[in-house]
């Protein structure tokens, strides 16, 4: 007797969607799509978008800055290996953030012009013009998942118009912008009015992000003496409220100062302290329900 033939058709579906989730994006958009029209639908539902989404392994994304049209790089850890890739996407627009596999570009022509673009199906979608002129390259993409939404979020400051002073780097007022990806039309101000001086003085600085919340924080390495207090801005992308945190204590107080490099880690600021040349603690801060934020290593 011959045997019944199986082929992939016959699979069940939810035994397929597995399947299809381990599949690479781009070779998704490039081909697996295109096979059926049941796997078209299958695709392109939103449960498997967000499935395949977290699926997606996380890794950098690096430009190189002095050939800007080059292809970009992406390294991941996969099983315990370091791999390399190029994409097979070129720009002749700086990369300032991405998320979610969404890439966000500046056109350092005209720094009012945004892009958000996706480099596996090489679409790019022009952001609205930016109200105010600045000099500022200071923005990020970030996804606020109740609302299902991308929203993009950019620094900027006003002068008193002394060029001698803006160049070197006088501010007079920091604000930041955040725009609804798809929906907004226009840029719209964020409120700072409840923030003391010296949180807006957070604004001029570089912009990170964790999942949901876009952070301010003092660049790079920062001198902090023993008793001065700290703060980190965030902005729930969601509620569109900015936050200003007092970051606890994460030393012991026995040098007169010490050196704090703020950065992201997954779902939390993560704080880098070097205590002197061969010492280093390394604190993730995780939200607390009353007030500020906890320190744990």
């Amino acid at each position: 007797m011959a045997a019944d033939k199986t082929n992939i058709d016959s699979l069940p579906d939810d035994i397929l969607f597995d399947i299809l989730l381990r599949i690479p994006a781009q070779d998704i958009y490039n081909s697996t799509r295109l096979v059926c029209r049941k796997w078209y639908h299958m695709i392109h539902a939103h449960n498997f978008i967000n499935a395949h989404l977290h699926h997606s392994t996380c890794g950098l994304l690096i430009q190189n800055l002095r050939n800007i049209t080059s292809y970009p790089n992406f390294v991941a850890m996969r099983q315990g290996r370091i791999e390399i890739s190029k994409l097979s996407y070129k720009s002749n627009h700086r990369f300032l953030s991405s998320c979610n596999g969404l890439v966000l570009e500046l056109d350092d022509l005209n720094r009012n012009a945004l892009y958000i673009t996706n480099p596996t199906t090489k679409q790019r979608s022009a952001l609205p013009t930016f109200f105010a002129d600045t000099t500022f390259d200071r923005a990020v993409i970030a996804y606020a998942a109740t609302s299902m939404k991308y929203k993009v979020v950019r620094t900027f400051y006003l002068t008193n118009g002394n060029t001698d002073q803006l160049e070197q780097g006088y501010v007079e007022i920091a604000y930041a912008a955040i725009l609804t990806v798809g929906v907004d039309k226009s840029w719209r101000c964020v409120n700072i009015e409840h923030l003391s001086l010296a949180a807006k003085e957070l604004l001029v600085n570089n912009l990170f992000t964790t999942e949901g919340f876009v952070h301010w924080a003092q660049d790079g390495n920062v001198i902090v003496s023993k008793g001065e207090p700290q703060y980190v801005l965030t902005l729930n992308v969601e509620t569109e409220i900015i936050t200003e945190i007092s970051v606890p204590l994460c030393h012991d107080g026995k040098l007169s100062y010490y050196l704090y490099h703020y950065f992201s880690m997954g779902s939390y600021i993560s704080l880098l302290i070097s205590c002197n040349y061969f010492s280093f603690e390394v604190w993730e801060m995780k939200p607390k329900l009353e007030n500020g934020l906890r320190c744990g290593h």
